[in-house]
């Protein structure tokens, strides 16, 4: 297990004149978006902003030390295939400019896949880093299909959309069924060999301890970063998703004591116990 981004920030790809602060702010990813965030009269435009934000020259270059993901429309949509040609016909330099992608309300491994391929020649690193390609379940159908989703080539991280799937099963957002659903991203992001799964953004924004709380019970579920809407999020988020100062001192006590099983203070400690303890301390990196 390697250290994950723990923030994600949309900024609407409408609002060009947004993307920079967006950048400036401190989350770990920027995901400028072309769907929710966009009214559908607008996407034709929007689309044109990123590209030419992509495509700037290099006084640009210093703003886009975040690696910077866009968010196409889902494969269902008019947009998706349109968005995913424009990607994969970016200039080299653009290329070099873009992070990723992620593709929202994924059902089927196939139009995943073939999004892939269209811009393989992003794959690899980037200017900014590793390419990373994030696929947002969304749906029961999505749910059903997720272990497929998860093996295909090039995927880096599977993501919730919790607001649609919350509807699609006709469950609160706040239930075990959420919870469930979460679980089994988990589950299938360890089998794939996947980094963590990431959340569905808060809908609070006055509240950041409230925030916190809930980036730490989903941190405890195994979800390992967070959407967020606002800059107001991010330091919630990195909290709630980081190790507390408790966990940390706990882990310094426990690395480097053998390879046995050992008392260390009131507890007994063997292998999994100093993984866990490695694990923690990874995340400081």
């Amino acid at each position: 297990m390697t250290a994950t981004a723990l923030s994600y920030l949309f900024v609407p790809a409408s609002r060009p004149d947004r993307y920079a602060k967006a950048i400036a702010s401190g989350a770990h990813r920027v995901v400028i978006d072309l769907e929710d965030g966009v009214a559908v009269a607008d996407r034709t435009a929007a689309l044109a902003h990123v590209l030419a934000a992509l495509d700037a020259g290099p006084e640009s270059d210093r703003a886009l030390a975040t690696p910077v993901i866009v968010r196409v429309a889902g494969p269902g949509s008019e947009y998706f295939e349109p968005a995913i040609a424009a990607l994969a016909g970016l200039s080299a330099g653009a290329r070099g400019r873009l992070g990723g992608i992620a593709v929202p309300k994924v059902e089927d491994p196939e139009p995943l896949g073939r999004a892939i391929a269209a811009v393989s020649e992003c794959a690899g690193s980037t200017a900014v880093g590793p390419f990373e390609v994030l696929a947002q379940i969304e749906s029961a159908a999505g749910l059903a299909r997720v272990r497929e989703i998860a093996a295909v080539r090039g995927l880096t991280r599977l993501a919730i959309g919790a607001a649609d799937l919350s509807f699609d099963l006709d469950a609160e957002l706040d239930s075990a069924t959420m919870d469930l659903a979460y679980a089994r991203l988990v589950l299938e992001s360890r089998l794939a060999g996947l980094a963590g799964p990431i959340a569905s953004p808060s809908f609070d924004l006055a509240d950041p301890g409230r925030i916190e709380a809930g980036a730490r019970r989903l941190r405890g579920l195994g979800v390992t970063g967070q959407f967020a809407v606002h800059p107001m999020q991010l330091a919630a988020i990195h909290a709630g998703f980081g190790p507390t100062p408790e966990q940390i001192a706990w882990a310094r006590t426990i690395v480097g004591t053998g390879d046995g099983a050992v008392r260390v203070g009131d507890q007994m400690v063997d292998a999994p116990i100093r993984d866990r303890a490695e694990r923690i301390l990874s995340q400081l990196d």
